[in-house]
């Protein structure tokens, strides 16, 4: 293990030094590289919006966050709400919250923020057209009502329990150049309240922000530019980090760390992740494959070595879900729950059961880039399945791709996914509802208990609820329950206050970049 990972340093070292081409996104620091108070930051892929409300990805999202604030924002370094440009807010009923907002505060082409930039977002926000990524978390909203230039009333359609945390996701634009530029301009030229503004993005290459000099907040200390690289290789990420191109990069891989963490100007940080990875079993009727019987999709769970790949793959940095998709620290996490058990033999009778006694060969889709070691993993997958003969054709996405896919039901039979909403049940279980867009399961039942959850203000009643959804979950098995586990983070030692949340959310706003 030891020489695996000097060699990934190794490998990292003479990449970084040989392979750089003019325009290439990895390589020897280029003219872009940091110069002065500049911070360049690696991610898995270039963003394919920067409208916060336009995607739920996290790449697109810390970027497009750097420009593009909210309401609200959940700080992962208190685990509560505070005011972003919201200064305070009360629930005023069951079903109601009033939110007053900072003053003197302009979006960066002069338009002020006020109650009608608000409603406007909330208008947005709340249309399935146009923001449906975030369809679950305004589904609950009833309307929005202005009482003055800076305040206004949000009213849901009943109670509602993760109120507060869904306010965090509204993203406040400006009216008047949302209406000029419309939803795909302004994803691709944003205007904001934050600290930096857009100044370049070369698509694949690099994105640059400078900073904004009339921002509100205290703001960043140190930068006055950034710059986002996507290297969506995990080898070419740690390179770059490793030479110094880069102060901070994500989805640092689990071989990499102790090296990584003996050089005297770099670290690894690590947190703990609400991502919960799975392997999705379509069974809707338009996807006809072996998934659409039960009794495969639960052969399938027995045929995979959760412990396995946990030991092997990340040297025990991630834990079993128990059968379950809510993590132990979530309400309704029900701990008489338990993995299935590895056990081929178990696997191939139930696929003898069910009408394929010499296996069958199925379609598996997988990101390459998008998670940790996510090739790695799947191809591991792919190995335990061949032994009780399911026989997979192996289909590499793009991230890019990979994301168009899970948006649109594509990504069926068999894919490789992992999930970190916010850190509430419903948001979780939400996406298993049969309306969302990324569910390949319809269950009635399953529907009712998750509006139940939805809706339910006493704890304990709520928790119920989802432990009833994850016993059925559980035994119907829409997918193949892998495992949580930790982010791992590259942070050069000049880089200060950035604390990363589990849902791989980052935020400049406070952070200090040392020269």
């Amino acid at each position: 293990m030891q020489r695996a990972r000097r060699s990934i340093l190794t490998a990292a070292a003479l990449l970084a030094v040989s392979s750089f081409v003019p325009g290439d996104t990895i390589g020897t620091p280029s003219a872009w590289a940091q110069t002065g108070k500049t911070l360049t930051i690696a991610q898995g892929f270039d963003p394919q919006t920067l409208w916060p409300n336009g995607t739920t990805a996290s790449d697109n999202l810390n970027a497009g966050g750097a420009i593009v604030e909210s309401l609200l924002w959940t700080n992962p370094a208190t685990g509560k709400n505070e005011g972003m440009l919201a200064e305070k807010w009360e629930q005023t009923s069951p079903t109601s919250m009033k939110l007053t907002l900072r003053s003197n505060v302009k979006f960066s082409n002069g338009e002020p923020l006020n109650a009608d930039a608000v409603v406007n977002s909330f208008k947005i926000f709340m249309d399935p057209k146009q923001a449906p990524a975030y369809a679950n978390y305004a589904s609950a909203l009833d309307r929005v009502e202005k009482l003055d230039d800076m305040n206004v009333v949000v009213h849901t359609k009943h109670p509602y329990p993760p109120f507060e945390l869904m306010l965090t996701q509204v993203y406040i634009t400006p009216p008047a150049y949302w209406t000029s530029v419309g939803l795909e301009g302004f994803g691709q030229k944003p205007v904001g309240t934050g600290p930096f503004k857009l100044s370049e993005w070369v698509k694949d290459n690099r994105l640059v922000m400078e900073r904004n000099t009339a921002y509100w907040g205290k703001g960043p200390t140190g930068i006055d530019r950034v710059i986002w690289r996507p290297v969506p290789d995990d080898t070419s990420r740690v390179a770059g980090f490793v030479t110094g191109e880069y102060d901070f990069a994500t989805n640092i891989p689990i071989s990499a760390i102790d090296e990584i963490n003996s050089q005297p100007d770099r670290k690894v940080i690590e947190t703990p992740s609400y991502r919960i990875f799975q392997l999705i079993q379509s069974s809707l009727e338009e996807h006809a494959s072996p998934l659409s019987d039960k009794r495969v999709r639960q052969a399938l769970n027995y045929a995979v070595d959760k412990k396995a790949i946990i030991d092997n793959l990340f040297a025990g940095r991630a834990f079993a879900l128990n059968g379950q998709l809510l993590r132990k620290e979530q309400l309704g996490f029900d701990p008489s729950l338990k993995d299935y058990p590895y056990d081929p033999e178990k696997a191939k009778a139930l696929l003898r059961e069910a009408g394929h006694p010499n296996g069958f060969e199925i379609t598996f889709k997988f990101p390459s880039g998008r998670y940790a070691q996510d090739r790695e993993v799947s191809e591991a997958i792919a190995g335990m399945l061949a032994k009780v003969g399911v026989r997979t054709k192996m289909n590499s996405l793009e991230p890019g791709e990979f994301l168009r896919q899970l948006r649109a039901r594509e990504l069926w039979p068999l894919a490789y996914l992992g999930l970190a909403p916010l850190d509430d049940p419903d948001f979780q279980l939400a996406q298993y509802r049969s309306t969302w867009r990324y569910s390949y399961i319809r269950n009635s039942a399953l529907d009712e208990l998750i509006d139940a959850g939805a809706k339910e203000v006493d704890r304990e009643k709520r928790a119920a609820i989802y432990r009833k959804a994850a016993q059925l979950m559980h035994d119907e098995a829409p997918v193949v329950f892998l495992f949580g586990g930790y982010d791992f983070y590259g942070v050069s030692n000049k880089l200060e206050g950035i604390v990363p949340r589990g849902d791989q959310r980052f935020f400049l706003q406070n952070v200090t970049l040392k020269q």
